[in-house]
């Protein structure tokens, strides 16, 4: 499973209802009130880095104020959302107990909205702290250690990653088991279009080269990931963070790795921080950049990716 939040409001259902997938949830037909979910929009975060105390500061960032920010932002620009995705490094520096409670509570106007929240793992969480905070009850995961998941869509089929290997420490690991477990869903999921969703980011293989240190600060087994992504024609795109940039590129087989900003926890001041919506279409999908700051150059900045064959 992906760790999720689930709405807190009650819903309405056209057409379907709230199912169960791989420890997740997916909506068909929702609405809230009288607005209608939307299954072609989607809200991203990432590096959200938020501590117990919500007036903490460092590099002159109050994360938990730019979260609180984004979160009311990204509401009413896209209040009929499908949902919302974390791409990990969810808490400050070491995943404690109080840092996912703080987070919980600035995510909880999006569930109180009818928004599911999906969360995953950086290198700065702690899986045993994340769950037992958040995970009420518990849902079994498919990979053991590991949280990852499903959720299934209209459009796409979202397959949600664990990439935290150590606590605190930079490089990002996949591992044997969790890769094989995503090549096995794929084949099982090929009907849609495939997007990835991880934390640390995918350095693009390149005939002959070799590993070097950029790996050692980045998903170490990138290569094998895509190995795994590149001959299966369903997978279109995969987001990451960690970089704390905001960045869109295309792999070499066709695949959209897209880096997404922080949400939060900005490195070097000037850099774009706030969040991603991806509005999905059968054949591609346009990323638009929110920044916290509009009056940032990179503001509204637009990406159209049209899905490789």
């Amino acid at each position: 499973m992906p760790l999720t939040l689930p709405p807190l409001s009650r819903r309405r259902f056209l057409g379907g209802s709230l199912a169960s997938v791989a420890g997740s949830f997916l909506t068909r037909g929702e609405t809230y009130g009288d607005t209608k979910a939307d299954p072609s929009s989607w809200i991203l975060f990432s590096d959200t880095h938020v501590a117990a105390d919500r007036e903490f500061v460092t590099r002159d960032v109050k994360m938990a104020a730019n979260v609180e920010a984004c979160v009311k932002q990204a509401l009413g620009a896209n209040s009929t959302a499908a949902g919302v995705f974390i791409s990990g490094d969810c808490a400050y520096l070491d995943g404690q107990a109080e840092d996912y409670a703080t987070l919980a509570a600035l995510l909880k106007p999006l569930r109180d909205a009818g928004l599911p929240v999906h969360l995953m793992l950086g290198n700065h969480d702690h899986r045993e702290n994340f769950l037992a905070s958040l995970n009420k009850p518990g849902l079994p995961s498919p990979v053991e250690h590991r949280t990852v998941g499903l959720v299934e869509s209209p459009l796409v089929n979202w397959f949600m990653l664990d990439s935290l290997d150590k606590t605190n420490k930079t490089p990002g690991l996949l591992g044997p088991e969790q890769r094989a477990w995503l090549e096995k869903s794929l084949d099982a999921h090929a009907d849609k279009p495939a997007i990835i969703v991880v934390h640390h980011n995918v350095i693009p293989y390149v005939p002959g080269g070799e590993m070097n240190q950029a790996f050692a600060k980045s998903l170490v087994d990138s290569p094998d990931l895509l190995a795994i992504l590149a001959p299966r024609k369903q997978v279109k795109a995969c987001f990451y963070g960690h970089t704390h940039n905001w960045s869109v590129l295309r792999e070499s087989s066709g695949i959209h790795l897209i880096n997404l900003p922080p949400t939060a926890y900005v490195f070097k001041a000037g850099m774009p921080n706030g969040w991603v919506h991806a509005s999905l279409r059968k054949d591609g999908m346009t990323l638009k950049l929110n920044c916290l700051n509009p009056a940032h150059t990179q503001n509204g900045a637009a990406a159209d990716l049209a899905w490789r064959d």
